[in-house]
């Protein structure tokens, strides 16, 4: 497993094992707590800490983080055994004739009528989970379930 105890890692370290950073106009994906990290080699900071997934064209840098203090771990795309990106259960009942009832009755998707709930109750989603399993390493890690689509839509377009 390839790590840097820094945030800053120079190009030329990450070149050879997850090539350049993809420009694609979006630095990194959603925040996400670090539930779980098991490994050969224990990493003490990386318990209850945060983090972000950055994509390159060989592969994904996790950046966490915790009481000011980074770690950098590179992750080739080859080495990835299993990436599931789960989404919370949703529990969707709009109240008759607010405006969030009235968009789902208009067509609009669940996705934007949400946004227009009268009341906290109408809707709700569990966390988003995202388990990613190497030979070296595996992680469990949980974000808003408000920000699975747009998780989908970041990770989706890589070849996993």
């Amino acid at each position: 497993m390839n790590y840097y105890l820094s945030n800053e890692v120079a190009k030329h370290t990450l070149y050879p094992i997850i090539g350049e950073a993809v420009k694609t106009g979006i630095r990194g994906s959603a925040n996400y707590f670090v539930k779980s990290f098991k490994a050969k080699e224990e990493i003490p900071l990386l318990v209850d800490s945060k983090g972000i997934f950055q994509v390159f064209t060989k592969g994904l840098l996790f950046r966490g983080y915790k009481n000011n203090r980074f770690i950098s771990i590179l992750i080739p795309f080859k080495s990835i055994n299993q990436f599931e990106l789960n989404k919370g259960a949703e529990k969707v009942q709009p109240i008759f004739l607010s405006p969030m009832w009235v968009l789902l009755n208009l067509g609009v998707r669940l996705e934007y009528a949400r946004y227009f709930r009268a009341s906290i109750s109408e809707y709700s989603v569990g966390q988003t989970q995202l388990i990613l399993k190497t030979a070296e390493f595996s992680m469990e890690l949980e974000t808003s379930g408000y920000s699975y689509e747009s998780q989908e839509r970041f990770f989706g377009k890589l070849k996993l």
